[in-house]
């Protein structure tokens, strides 16, 4: 696979950089990943007043997909995935099928990892593949299977959130009566983590 790489710093850059790679690559299958600082409502500042804001980012990404066959979205960013129906609206009517991203301010190293996973597992889904809800949300819970839900991905004053919480996937299988939707307790359940575990990761009977 071949990897792209830019940097932005507000929405014009944001929006060039996806138009100068996506429109010049010629791979029929792609990836985006949106590794930036985020707060919740800005993406790609280091302060709550600077960068991007999000509803700039998604209609770009959207945007994007309309030109480019944009597979799936992973956003490694602080708080974004709080931002569900952003998720649902920028993948409805689109080349996306999966949006994945964080609702908390998250580690820098243990968020990578589980991104690296993410994209180790979705690579190897088939085209074909695209158009099943379940075979997405089950190549999802391998990916995070080496992980341990209770792990506290974020640490905060008052506000620590185990990875099993940390977390939000968004599903549109590839075909016209397919629709977007919110498949983070799906996943969950997939994985186990919607039930009690103890410190080793493993479920506790009642």
């Amino acid at each position: 696979f071949n990897i792209y790489y830019a940097n932005f710093y507000e929405k014009v850059g944001f929006r060039r950089a996806l138009e100068d790679d996506l429109t010049n690559t010629r791979e029929d299958r792609l990836f985006l990943y949106i590794a930036a600082h985020g707060t919740g409502k800005r993406i790609g500042g280091l302060k709550a007043r600077t960068g991007m804001k999000l509803p700039a980012m998604f209609k770009a990404v959207k945007d994007a997909a309309n030109y480019s066959n944009i597979e799936g979205v992973l956003i490694g960013s602080c708080s974004v995935g709080n931002n569900i129906n952003d998720f649902i609206s920028t993948t409805r009517n689109s080349s996306i099928a999966w949006i994945f991203g964080y609702t908390c301010e998250i580690g820098w190293m243990a968020s990578t990892l589980i991104d690296i996973s993410v994209f180790e597992h979705l690579m190897s889904l088939k085209k074909s593949d695209l158009k099943d809800r379940k075979k997405i949300v089950n190549t999802f819970s391998k990916a995070l299977r080496r992980f341990n839900g209770n792990y506290l991905l974020c640490k905060g004053k008052g506000n620590n959130v185990l990875l099993k919480d940390a977390i939000t996937l968004v599903v549109q299988p590839r075909g016209p009566k397919e629709k977007a939707q919110d498949e983070t307790a799906a996943l969950l359940a997939k994985l186990g983590w919607n039930q009690s575990m103890d410190k080793k990761g493993k479920q506790v009977k009642k």
